[in-house]
């Protein structure tokens, strides 16, 4: 039995696949697995894993298209081992951070790693590397995940732990990490951090934007599950989070998306929850109003 399964998801990415799976079987650290899950892929992604499943480098699983988060979890269940590692298609990992992360995880008896990252801007290149950091913020780690999504990397996890949180909720097309997330720091699960750098994760620039509503919508979706429900409990440092968070959707809804209705509903949950008088009189307020009048007056 391995003591880490590392678990590559991949939909449609043929080509950046094999670097992945080369990038773990680089590794310093031998005393692993791969488990490749092919999330209905409409490419030649089958074709190019057969050579790696068929000599048995890797487990292959494929499935009907359930996203990221199924995917993830597929791999994750069909893992028999102490620690789960998630490694994306399109991203690699530096050749020691399996040992890294195992090291750190074992002396610390944490549940679950978080790393920084490298963020490059186009796969294959190691030029322009900018280092992304997950540092923890100060203060309760709960209420520091809430405020906001930080954590750039945390891709290492004991299974049992992984599985007690309720693993990654499929519901969740974007944003599953930071739900992930939220649920491990509200159970209090121990994690340990590693200044450094560990993985290599390719940033596409265009690919963020034209996913730029459904992130937003996903990452309200999130505050309404996991912030409402901790305000509503009776954490006032909760309440004027998710109070921030609404007002900060409400303005992307309307200048992004010129969604009104949308922008004015998060301007009343925000207030609802934290009557500031800053944001009460903020330009914004007016202007949301107006353009809603206006709006309701042309529809009519």
């Amino acid at each position: 039995m391995p003591k880490v399964s590392v678990i590559i998801p991949s939909y449609n990415c043929s080509a950046l696949v094999p670097a992945a799976i080369e990038s773990v079987l680089a590794q310093s650290m031998r005393d692993c697995e791969i488990i490749v899950v092919n999330d209905g892929s409409t490419d030649d992604t089958e074709q190019v894993l057969r050579p790696y499943a068929e000599d048995g480098r890797i487990r292959y699983i494929q499935q009907e298209n359930r996203g990221l988060p199924g995917a993830r979890n597929a791999g994750a269940q069909a893992a028999d081992c102490k620690y789960l590692a998630f490694l994306d298609a399109d991203d690699t990992i530096v050749p020691e951070a399996l040992q890294v992360m195992t090291d750190a995880t074992d002396a610390a008896n944490a549940a679950w790693c978080i790393i920084d990252s490298f963020r490059i801007r186009q796969a294959g290149s190691k030029e322009g590397l900018e280092v992304a950091s997950s540092r923890p913020p100060e203060g309760d780690p709960l209420l520091g995940i809430l405020r906001s999504q930080y954590l750039c990397r945390a891709m290492f996890y004991r299974r049992d732990d992984f599985f007690e949180v309720g693993a990654y909720d499929e519901a969740f097309r974007y944003m599953e990490d930071w739900d992930l997330y939220i649920r491990l720091f509200e159970m209090r699960k121990p994690f340990v951090y590693i200044d450094r750098p560990l993985y290599y994760y390719v940033w596409r620039e265009g690919s963020i934007i034209t996913r730029r509503r459904e992130i937003l919508a996903y990452s309200e979706e999130v505050c309404r599950q996991h912030h409402k429900r901790i305000a509503d409990a009776g954490n006032s440092a909760a309440a004027k989070i998710y109070a921030a968070q609404m007002w900060h959707m409400g303005r992307c809804y309307l200048q992004d998306h010129k969604e009104y209705r949308h922008a004015l509903a998060c301007v009343k949950e925000s207030l609802a929850y934290d009557v500031n008088l800053a944001r009460l009189f903020h330009p914004f307020i007016h202007h949301v109003r107006g353009l809603f009048r206006s709006n309701r007056a042309s529809e009519g």
